[in-house]
């Protein structure tokens, strides 16, 4: 036999212990478990409504500074360089042909000292600034809110589909006893087709679960801003008793909300517009000047500096009605908005109730629907005795299969609907994430 030299040697003892890494490097492992304060974590940075949000925030408190601007002083140069042509006029006798060239490079300062418009504009642009703030964590919320209704969805729809996946297991345990029975001559061919019919229709169930679940997995994914093709999955919670001793009143509610905040922000706004319809009937005062030079052109000698300053101001006489048809929509506005203000208010005192009222029932449901779990267990066994013992047909096991999968899948709505009412409180409370993430 030849024997291979040292490096060959070396060669293919480096393939085969690098064998097993690459097989393994092509086994796809188990996505990590994702936690609700991960969901959270992806949608504030990932969403992409969040994101489109923040930079609406970001464009608002620019506006901020461009309105500011306006109250600053406002500097500039300029400079030109013309020629020109004209006729000089000689006691109205002779008109001769004159051509001359101009410069004339200056800097220029002006500093508005009293305008209505630019200083309402200013305070508008900061409460508007201010809005879009709450305005955005409202919309983070309701985000918030989404993504963990579709996380506690995609876990009701994955414990579902295990139901029926347990339910099919004892369809085939069914079948396999009734055939056994038949060969034996002590169950008949109405047992077997029983069994049959009943694994046929959990068969078709387990697929519409799949096609659910997957709708559910796509939908969560794109609320937290993740790839289609990513693996999902959410790490179970656990159903606890809801703590309501330490809900506040609804009036601390409200002055929490930043749909409420929002709200306030815009009415102040709509104030803003009113008194400042007031103030154009005031005069507008800016300060103005300018220092340069002119010549014929640029660096020659034969010109020399020249300055100016002033103060202008103007006032308005008459404007067609504008002045009184502006205060009259701003004070149309302010009505307005007190009323989606204090509709506001409304719906938070109404939800807030609903919402501690609806989280106590669904708690309740819970161990109801245990309950109607364990009796349905203890339905099936009795069944599958009668049928063991040959006192009845296989019917009675059919119907309490059917009855523990119907347990089992109202146990599995109870636990969703409970958190869903969870959901529901936080966002009356307007803290979704810390609420909970308790």
């Amino acid at each position: 036999m030849t024997k291979l030299p040292h490096s060959f040697q070396a060669v293919a003892a480096f393939a085969i212990l690098a064998i097993p890494s690459v097989l393994l490097a092509d086994v796809p492992s188990d996505p990590a478990p994702l936690t609700l304060a991960e969901v959270f974590r992806l949608v504030e940075t990932r969403n992409r409504n969040v994101l489109a949000g923040a930079e609406g925030v970001k464009a608002s408190e620019h506006s901020v500074r461009e309105a500011r601007s306006a109250l600053l002083p406002q500097i500039g140069a300029y400079a030109s360089q013309g020629r020109g042509k004209s006729m000089i006029d000689y006691g109205y006798t002779n008109l001769t042909p004159f051509t001359a060239n101009s410069f004339t490079g200056a800097f220029t300062a002006s500093l508005s000292i009293f305008n209505a418009d630019n200083i309402a504009n200013y305070k508008a642009a900061k409460l508007e600034a201010s809005a879009a703030r709450y305005q955005h964590e409202a919309t983070l919320q309701d985000n918030f809110a989404d993504a963990a209704q579709l996380y506690f969805l995609y876990q009701r729809n994955l414990s579902a589909l295990k139901v029926t996946e347990e339910s099919i297991e004892l369809d085939k345990v069914l079948l396999d006893h009734a055939l056994e029975r038949r060969k034996a001559e002590v169950a008949t061919e109405l047992d077997v087709t029983r069994a049959r019919a009943a694994l046929a229709r959990d068969r078709k169930g387990l697929l519409t679960q799949n096609t659910v679940l997957e709708e559910t997995r796509h939908a969560m994914l794109l609320a937290v801003g993740l790839g289609p093709d990513e693996a999902l999955a959410p790490a179970p919670v656990a159903s606890k008793q809801p703590d309501l001793s330490a809900i506040p009143n609804w009036t601390i509610v409200l002055e929490d909300r930043p749909e409420y905040k929002a709200a306030k922000e815009i009415l102040e706004r709509c104030h803003v517009d009113e008194r400042a319809a007031r103030w154009e009937r005031f005069p507008s005062v800016s300060a103005v000047g300018e220092y340069g030079h002119t010549s014929r052109t640029i660096g020659d000698d034969e010109g020399g500096a020249e300055w100016a300053v002033g103060v202008s101001a103007s006032i308005p006489v008459y404007q067609g009605g504008r002045i009184e048809a502006k205060k009259a929509r701003a004070q149309a506005m302010i009505r307005r908005q007190e009323q989606l203000v204090a509709q506001i208010s409304d719906n938070v005192r109404s939800a807030l109730d609903l919402a501690v009222d609806t989280v106590k029932k669904r708690w309740d449901e819970i161990p109801l629907a245990q309950e109607s779990v364990r009796l349905a267990q203890l339905e099936l066994k009795y069944s599958q005795e009668r049928f063991e013992a040959g006192s009845s047909d296989n019917s009675d096991v059919v119907t309490a299969q059917v009855e523990l999968a119907s347990a089992k899948d109202s146990l599995v709505d109870a636990q969703y609907r409970y958190q869903i009412a969870r959901i529901q409180l936080a966002r009356v409370l307007g803290s979704v994430q810390s609420r909970l993430s308790e």
